[in-house]
């Protein structure tokens, strides 16, 4: 009798692991399903990352430290970038200068300046190297390149970049839909978009991703640069676009979608002609 229920037990159990085996089997024309949450997941979720081509091209990421110049910071490091592609890896541009070109065409002595201010005094002057006009703690109307640095800035001024605007300055609205998209399409062609906001009068960060605030809690503004973006269903939007910021906060930081749509003010990218030609 007690072979005869240890026989049945047995037969129980190899019948209980032949059918657990039999529903885990993949079906013919059926893949086995995936093991993990991520796998099931799937690995199709839209991202662009371009930090890795910003170290491979030497563009830093520079501290402005008090003064109000994060618009030129991002357009010098829009410009160090766009000449890495063209060939011309490791520059560095002078702030220093681009803000002095940007006030000799405006008549202003100005600390700080908008994108197209910024690209007049470009496209005039060109940009030297920081390492003839370097950035200083306390800004100086009354500092001006020397002739060497002038120089050097024309034979930069030569060079064929050009600046495209996804979204003139307007801080009383932010991107619409085509705008939003045109960011997303300029970061998945591999270059980084300036980009200046409205910004909230007391930031606060939740790992390294920078809150939401009303209206009435946000200022104008400051800039930063857009290096690349993810999609992510669980932040406010969607998604968070990453960041490179020159003030305080975390230099490598993210914003969500809903904040961008809402407080951009304005968009812009700078293109070397002979890295688009090359394509």
């Amino acid at each position: 009798m007690a072979n005869h229920l240890r026989w049945q037990r047995r037969f129980a159990g190899r019948l209980v692991a032949a059918l657990i085996l039999l529903a885990t089997a993949p079906l013919p024309g059926r893949a086995a399903l995936p093991e993990t949450p991520d796998a099931q997941a799937g690995t199709d979720v839209d991202c662009v990352n371009l930090r890795p081509v910003f170290d491979e091209l030497g563009v830093q990421l520079r501290p402005q430290g008090s003064r109000g110049t994060c618009s030129v910071f991002t357009v010098a490091g829009a410009i160090e970038y766009a000449l890495g592609k063209s060939g011309k890896p490791g520059s560095c541009a002078s702030v220093e200068f681009l803000n002095w070109a940007s006030n000799q065409v405006t008549g202003e002595a100005d600390d700080g300046s908008f994108f197209s201010d910024l690209w007049k005094g470009f496209e005039k002057y060109g940009v030297c190297d920081e390492k003839e006009m370097p950035y200083a703690d306390k800004f100086d109307s009354e500092r001006a390149p020397s002739e060497t640095a002038l120089e050097q800035a024309k034979q930069v001024h030569e060079t064929d970049l050009r600046l495209h605007w996804i979204k003139p300055w307007d801080p009383n609205k932010g991107l619409n839909e085509e705008q939003f998209a045109a960011v997303k399409a300029t970061l998945k062609k591999g270059w980084p978009v300036c980009g200046g906001f409205l910004w909230p009068k007391e930031a606060k960060w939740i790992d390294d991703v920078l809150q939401w605030a009303p209206h009435a809690g946000v200022r104008d503004g400051h800039s930063v640069m857009l290096y690349g973006y993810r999609d992510d269903p669980a932040q406010p939007g969607g998604g968070v676009f990453l960041i490179r910021n020159s003030s305080r906060g975390p230099r490598y930081g993210s914003m969500t979608y809903e904040y961008v749509r809402a407080y951009m003010n304005d968009a812009v990218w700078v293109e070397s002609k002979a890295a688009a030609g090359s394509k």
